[in-house]
Parts: C-alpha cells; structure tokens; sequence
C-alpha cells in the first residue's frame, strides 16, 4: 500500500509537460554541504533573477481551443485567457513585478479579445519592458522533426504578430521544453537577430557533467565551417527544467503551500521559507560561472491564478532582501540576465554539435518521437511544400487584380505554426488532438489549394474551366479530379523549381537529374495523353488490377524552369496498362538493378549506378519489439526502447512474389509482401533508386513492433561513423556510441544512436558513399558496417510516463483485426565514388531542393486551353538562379512580398558559394506584373530587422578556445552572396 501511494505523490509531482525525469537538485548533498555553504555567506553577493512565465502549449493532451478556453480542467488546471488575464492585472497592481511570454498564438487570441484601455495599458507594460517575449513564434516549435523552412515559417508567423501590433522586436529564444536541440535551431535564430537562446533539455549525463564543470552556459557555434561567427549564438541551459523551485511552485494545480507572512498565524512560514530557497541559491551558484541566477517561476499555464503566485513571491524576496546581506532578488526578464551578462568580462566554454539524442533518465531516450504518427509528420511536409512554392501566385494576383488573396495564405501559414508545435509534429498529443491537428489542417491547406487554382488562372488566362487539385499527392485517382474522367481532361502542370541551363552557369552543372516524369492516378488504363500542339506524349501506364483499373499514368513532361504546359488526357477504345515481365532486372541509361533472390533475409539486389559500378545491397523491413515490462522505462510515443537493448532487428515482411516492369519511360520492380510492398524505379538520367514503401498495418500483436527499412551494402566499411542532417540543412557527423561533450555511458546501445533524419543520412567508407533521402522526419540510424535502418512505423501498447497518459496505438477503425493505419513513404538512395566530380556530389542537395518542390498539377475542362507564352517566358526569367539557390516568396500584410534565398549546399556535398543579383529578380518580377519596383530591401530572416538594425542588436561574445571579430551585416541587393547554408532575406515593395 505505501509503494502505491508513493508512486501517486510521485506522479502528482509531475506538472511540467512533457514529463522530464530529471528533477534532481540536491545532487545528493546534505546538511554538511549546507552548512558549509552558509558559512560562506558574504564571500560574494548573488544577483537573484526572478523570472516569472508561463508555458504555453499549443495542443498536447488537450486541443489549443480546450487549452485557451479552459475546458476540462481535470487534465489541466489553468488556460492561457486566464493566465493573460490575471498576469496583465497583477502586472498592474504591482510595478516591479514582469512577465515573459512566448507563444504569439495565444496572445493574438486573448488580445483581440481586449478592450482599447486594456490594449494601451498592455501597450505601455511592453514599453516598460515589464511584459516582455521571447522568442515569439507563433507556437514553440518543435526542432528534431521540424524541416528548416518551417521552423523559420512558424518564427516569422509570431514575429509578423508582434512587429504589426506593438512593432516588437525579439532578440532572444527561448526553447524550453523541446526534446533535445539541433545545431541547425542555433544558427538560425542567430540569423533572425538573436544574440542568445534559453534552453532546458539535454541529455542528463550531458547536464550533470556540465553542472559539474560550471559549463550551463556557453557559446554555440553551429554551421562554423560554413558560416562561420554570424551563426553563434549564447546558450543558458536551465537549472531545473522551466519550473520553480521544488517546494515553490504556486500555480492552481501544485500542491505547495503559499508563503504566508503574517506571523500571527498558525500558518505562518516565511522564514522556513526563505532558509530553503537561499539554501537552494547557494547550491545553484555553485554550478555556474557568474554571479547573476536566473530563476524560472512558471509551468505549463502557470499563473492562471497570477495574483497567488505573486503574492508569494512578493513575500519572500521582500524578506529575503532584508535579511540577507549575501544575495539581492529582484523581478527580471530574459532580457535583463543578458543584459547583466554582457555587462561580466567572461570568456564562456564553447560548443560546436548539437544536443541529440536527449535522455532524461536510465535507458530512456528520446529518440521514438522522430517517427511517431508519421502520418502527420507527411502531411505537414506536403501542405508546407505546397505552401512555400505556391504562395507567390496568390501575392501576386493580389498585386495585379486586387484579389483578396491573403487570408487563405495567412489561415494555412498560421495553421502550419500550429503543426509546428513541439506535441504535434513529434506525434507525441493524444489521438484526439491528433485528429484535430490533422483536420484543421486538412481545411487550411484545401482552401489554400482552391485559392491558388483561382490565382493561377487570373495570372495566366488558361481558359480553362473548374480548376481543382488532388486532395493529397500520394493519393488514388478517388481523391483527384480524375475521378471523374469521362472523354477528355486537361492538366496544366506546373513547374517550381529554378533550374540555370549549363550554358548560362560556369561554376556548377547538376550532373545527371533528370525531373520531368509526371505521376497522374487514374481510374482506368483507357486514356493516353497529348501535349499542347496536340502531339502523343510518351507514356506508360501500371495498374493495380488485372482488368485494367485503379492505374496510374506516367508521362514526359518537359516543363521548363518556373513555366507551366497543358497537357489534354483523352480516352481510347483500348486498355493500355504495362503487363509485368519475366524479367529479374530492369535498366535506365547506365543503371541497372538486378534482383539476385529472395529470402527470409529481404531482397538481395546488385545495382549498377550511372558511373557503372555496381554494388550488392539487401533491402528488408524488420522490427523491433516495442519494451512494455510492468518494472522499468517502457517505449511510447516519445521514448524508443527496444525489447532487448542490443538484439537486432527480426525479418518483419516476407516478399511473396516480384512484378517487372519495363515501359518506354518506367523501370520498375514491384515487390509484394505480406506486411510490406514495395516499388523500387529506376529513371534516365536520374542517379537515385526511388524507394516507394507501402505498409499494410501493424499487426495486433502481445508487443509494440517498431518498423524499420534497413539497406546494407556488401563489403562497405564506414566504421562506426555516419552522418545525418540538422532540420534538412548541413549533414551532421555521428559516431556510434559517443558524445564528444562528455564521456557517454551506453546504456541504450540502439535507440542511443538513433537520430532525426530530414533530409538525409549517409555513410562513407574509403572511396564510396552510400546515401539515403527521405520525404518526412523519420528516426534512423548506421548500427552495423555498410547498413543504414530507418524507422518508418511504431505502435506500442503503453505509455512512457512522460505525460500524455496514453499509448502510440493508432488503430485503423475498419480493418477487422485491428490493425495499425497504413502508410506510405517514399526513400531515395544511391552509391557513388567519393573522388567523383562535385556535381555528382552535390546531386542530392539538388534532389532534396526537388523533393522539397514537386511538380503542381491543375485539373480541368475545355477543349482549347491555352496558356500566354509571353507572361510565362517573363515568369521564368524571375527565378533564372543557380541550382543550388531555392527562392520562396511569401505575402506580407502590407502587400509587400517577402524574398526567402537559400544556398542548400554544405561541405558534405561539396560546396559551392552564389552571387545573386535581387534587385535584378525584383525588376522581371515587377515587369512581369506590370509594376514598378519601389524598394529592395535585405531583412534578417523572419523580417523584423534591417541589417543596419541587426549591426546593432546582435552582441558580442567571448569565447574560451578564441573571440569571433564582429560580423558586417553590410547589404548590396544587387551582389547578394549566399555561402552554403547561408538564407538571406529581402523585403520587395512593388508600385
């Protein structure tokens, strides 16, 4: 009975979501430590910061609406109306005391909400800089799963918010209660103008070694070799996560008594009080180098009751600046630590990598959460491609036509911040928010989609009638307007990526890719297809029955660089579907792939590449057993603990039989399986091998299952070393069982050494490597010599007691035993000679920047479209880049557009600097709209700064190895150089 009511206090202890098991900080220490450290009193005089905020989460176990509104108050006390709400009184009451925020979605929500005198006052406590924010992002995102572009997208969303409503300029991030940090988060908040970032998850021995060698603060420098000192940026790791002091916590839903100071009551208990919390300082100023703490008072919707919580605290420091000679305790901000800093003449530790994979505790890593409900993880790439290559239309028909365009791009912008929450893309929420994220989602991007269809053809007159899209990209002609194919449809397909022809690009050349290969799902095989001088377009059709239907159309479709082509479906008396052959292999140009055989091991495949070397690799799904034990760390939606820490993983899918295909365009092996079945295709000119995984389900069975792809090359030594990249920018080096901050104890040989991919991982050995792309977040890792695994599934049955109190069981509704939900992926792999050519090298960047902006398809009727050839050559001249350069373009409220420019290259892939003239680009696009160009303006990354701004925000800080020169943010739009992994920003106002 006692363990039971034990375990409950213990979890009742738990209010900070998700869970961290690291709460420890006494570190062991006793009264003798104590005392010795209160006999010292006096030596120096501690500056205590006093830092009242509230975490916000935009979703979790209950949806934002609930979170905002205060519903279901069972599951969690507080709600972001009341936290603003009372916060803004209490701040009124009292004028020392200040507040943090962070999230801009909820306080948009709130403000709207406020009366005129309610919105000046709140107007004048930001001025006082007694309400401050930091970081500002729309939500507080996530960073492992998160591609770049929506981390900055989510940013720029909050930072819009607050630079229109109270033109407030944050210098500070704040990332609290994301689940380990990536380098690539660093060096782009260094890049939005950021001088430091706060942080509070690391891998526990990470922080106890860092406690030890007063090592909470340092310097990072991500992207170094690349970028160098503009990519630095000061890191404060939090003593205990981001809640108060144990015995200190004053919201609604603690259990801490209040500070009571009225002595005649039997109540009273200041001085306990503040004994306990200088004794808590002392400690605490012992692991870190300066004489100012900071310290959180706060939680997840902490201070709903705001003027308890400060009463509290008024309480004490008042108190405790009286009694006490030996420390000064006063409200702060983030701000005003720095502030404080700057003003120490110290040089601070140094670091260069990130802080992935995180554990909290003993054999929990937090490494399951980079694939769980991988759903959402791909639908959130697919609207966010969609929305980054597509918005420029709807800016523009608003510039040309006066279209009022912008709130289906402002709903689906904003919509993306809210996916970008770090409990909804992990796929760490509960299934209902889960389902709510997906439908409003699902809504945002269908009403973008509908209003870009419009813009298209307000831009370019097609004639055509009842543009739509396909519901989703992957999906069956059931979702797409083929559906209904009769006699005769039109598709208009667009192409978005900037591609510069070899004749007008010296310096680099994209090698051997090839794009023009255009996937259409349709109902039967019934159908070819004419181009638009109603000439037959080469192509092959393969369908799911034998009869004929269920099919999908490939054809040739040579679209130009950033122009678009009609294409006219009609229908034939005759089915036209590709028969499967006899054959074991099929060939494009110079590559080949050869099945060898299959066994209960996989399918074991000898693939030629387009520099005819051939190689032997396995490909196979396996599984691990999820761990589910009643005693110890279980896997659940965020921690990946293997039943048995070092057994590999067991055959998951038999291959049944294998169909080839051999058309005039498409090469493909189908493999069909029992669990799994997969399409291996082969392009010309193209050097990947595209990898198409159909999953069945996961079956119900007495344990999770973990689902991994493995490929593993024959006699390919990478020797425990392999690389992954960082929110899809540079690729990271990994070495199996090692932290180069510490000494790591392996306690988790597996999931240890798992990490996010976004992008890409890779291997080498002497003279090959060995690459893998994909087209969602997805955890993976090299555990053994020439193989490469990657999570593409789990489904465990327990939860892993970090807070969302229910198991990763998405269940499909009508399957009859129960099975998981279906999935799709899709990777890319290819092996090539390190000493090959850089272009060759540089190949799968071009593919990312491919992948990232797919072919756009517009469906609809009429019998003579056509499409003005002149708009379309002035279109096509705005994005005349370099390859390597990927350009968005973003409405902005003010009907300016906001120019995003990104060299996607690093030094993994041999990289390549561009110049760039924006001013130039600006000019076609002007012309091409009929509208002058009024101004170019270079701004950092999210817009909220000029470079002469950021010349003078961005602070200087000394390192211990050695002190960066200060950067020059000096701007010339028409010479714009972009070094690899370098974005750059301009804001274009067009008269």
């Amino acid at each position: 009975m006692k363990v039971i009511i034990l375990v409950i206090l213990l979890l009742g202890l738990v209010l900070s979501g998700p869970v961290t098991m690291d709460r420890d900080t006494d570190h062991g220490h006793g009264d003798e430590f104590y005392n010795k450290l209160r006999a010292e009193e006096g030596q120096k005089k501690l500056k205590i910061h006093i830092v009242p905020h509230s975490h916000e989460d935009v979703g979790w176990k209950l949806t934002p609406d609930e979170y905002f509104s205060g519903f279901d108050w069972s599951i969690k006390p507080g709600a972001s109306q009341y936290v603003l709400s009372t916060m803004y009184d209490a701040l009124m009451d009292h004028p020392d005391r200040k507040f943090t925020w962070v999230e801009s979605y909820f306080f948009e929500r709130w403000w709207y909400y406020q009366s005129e005198e309610v919105q000046n006052n709140v107007r004048q406590l930001i001025k006082e800089k007694r309400l401050v924010f930091a970081n500002g992002g729309w939500s507080m995102s996530d960073e492992a799963t998160l591609h770049y572009e929506d981390f900055i997208n989510n940013m720029k969303a909050g930072h819009d918010f607050l630079k229109r409503e109270f033109d407030y300029k944050p210098t500070v991030g704040w990332q609290i209660d994301t689940f380990g940090h990536q380098s690539a988060t660093a060096g782009l908040f260094a890049e939005m103008g950021f001088s430091s970032w706060f942080i509070a998850r690391a891998d526990i021995q990470d922080k106890k070694s860092r406690l030890a060698n007063k090592e909470m603060e340092y310097l990072w420098r991500p992207f170094n070799k690349s970028l160098g000192a503009r990519s630095e940026i000061f890191t404060h790791f939090t003593y205990q996560h981001y809640d108060p002091p144990q015995g200190f916590n004053y919201n609604d839903a603690a259990t801490d008594d209040p500070v009571v100071g009225d002595i005649l009551l039997e109540t009273y208990n200041l001085d306990e009080r503040a004994e306990k919390f200088r004794d808590y300082l002392l400690h605490m100023s012992q692991h870190y180098k300066t004489e100012n703490l900071f310290v959180l008072f706060g939680d997840d919707f902490g201070f709903a009751n705001s003027q308890r919580f400060f009463k509290s605290l008024d309480l004490i420091m008042d108190y405790m600046n009286e009694i006490y000679d030996d420390m000064e305790l006063f409200y702060s901000t983030p701000y005003d630590y720095i502030d404080a800093l700057q003003s120490e003449d110290i040089e601070w530790p140094v670091k260069y990598d990130d802080h992935l994979p995180y554990s909290d505790e003993t054999n929990a890593y937090w490494t399951g959460f980079y694939t769980s409900r991988t759903s959402i993880k791909g639908y959130i790439r697919e609207s966010s491609q969609d929305l980054n290559s597509q918005s420029i239309f709807l800016a523009m028909d608003y510039l040309i036509n006066g279209a009022q365009t912008f709130s289906a791009f402002d709903d689906h912008y904003k919509q993306l911040g809210v996916s970008c929450h770090h409990d909804a893309i992990t796929g760490t929420e509960n299934q209902k928010v889960a389902n709510y994220y997906m439908k409003t989602l699902h809504k945002t991007h269908s009403k973008f989609k509908e209003q870009f269809a419009k813009s298209f053809e307000n831009i370019f007159k097609t004639g055509l009638e009842n543009l739509s899209m396909c519901k989703l990209k992957n999906s069956t002609f059931v979702d797409c307007p083929t559906k209904d194919f009769d006699q005769e449809m039109v598709i208009v397909i667009l192409n978005e990526v900037n591609e510069r022809s070899e004749e007008k690009s010296e310096e680099f050349t994209t090698g051997q890719i090839s794009y023009n290969i255009a996937k259409v799902p349709i109902p039967h095989s019934q159908i070819t297809v004419f181009d638009d001088e109603d000439m037959e377009v080469e192509s092959d059709i393969i369908c799911e029955n034998e009869d004929g239907t269920d099919c999908t159309l490939y054809f040739r479709a040579d679209v130009s660089s950033f122009t678009a082509k009609i294409f006219t479906l009609k229908k034939i008396s005759q089915p036209s579907h590709l028969l499967s052959t006899s054959k074991k292999e099929i060939q494009a140009g110079n590559q080949q792939l050869v099945i060898n055989s299959i066994d209960e091991e996989g399918v074991h495949l000898e693939f030629t590449n387009s520099e005819e070397n051939t190689e032997q690799l396995t490909l196979a799904y396996k599984y691990y057993d999820s761990y589910d034990w009643i005693i110890g760390q279980k896997s659940g939606a965020y921690v990946f603990r293997p039943y048995y820490k070092e057994k590999r993983p067991e055959n998951y899918n038999t291959f049944l039989r294998q169909e080839v295909f051999d058309g005039k365009l498409l090469k493909q092996i189908k493999l069909l399986g029992d669990e799994v079945d997969t399409i291996l295709t082969l392009t010309d000119g193209d050097d990947f091998v595209k990898v198409e995984s159909y999953l069945k389900g996961i079956p119900k069975t007495p344990t999770g299952r973990e689902v991994v792809l493995s490929l593993k090359v024959k006699d390919f030594n990478n020797n425990k070393v392999f690389y992954t990249d960082t929110m899809g920018l540079e690729m990271q080096k990994r070495v199996l069982n090692y932290r180069s901050s510490w000494d790591l104890k392996v306690d988790q040989p597996i999931s240890g050494n798992y990490y996010p991919i976004n992008h890409a991982i890779a291997i080498k050995d002497q003279d090959k490597i060995f690459e893998v792309l994909n087209d969602r977040s997805q955890g993976g890792s090299s555990l053994e010599n020439g193989e490469i695994e990657i999570m593409i599934q789990r489904r465990t049955y327990k939860d892993d007691s970090r807070g969302v109190h229910e198991a990763l069981n998405e269940v499909n509704p009508e399957s009859p035993d129960e099975r998981g939900i279906s999935i799709d992926t899709t990777h890319y792999f290819r092996i090539y000679s390190s000493l090959t050519e850089r272009s060759m090298r540089q190949n799968s960047r071009i593919m990312q920047k491919n992948i990232d902006v797919p072919l756009t398809f517009l469906f609809g009727t009429k019998s003579t479209p056509s499409l003005n050839t002149l708009k379309l050559t002035q279109f096509s001249e705005v994005l005349d880049l370099p390859p390597q350069i990927k350009a968005v373009f973003l409405p902005e409220h003010d009907g300016t557009l906001f120019l995003r420019l990104e060299n996607i290259l690093d030094l993994f892939s041999a990289s390549d600097s561009a110049i760039v003239d924006v001013e130039a680009m600006a000019a076609h696009l002007g012309l091409f709209m009929g509208l002058r160009v009024e101004s170019v303006v270079e701004v950092s990354n999210t817009g909220l700064y000029s470079m002469a701004e950021m010349q003078e925000v961005k602070l200087h800080w000394k390192g211990e190895d050695y002190t960066s020169k200060p950067v020059s943010y000096e701007s010339d739009p028409s010479k714009v150089e972009l070094e690899p992994q370098r974005i750059r920003s301009f804001r274009l106002t067009f008269t």
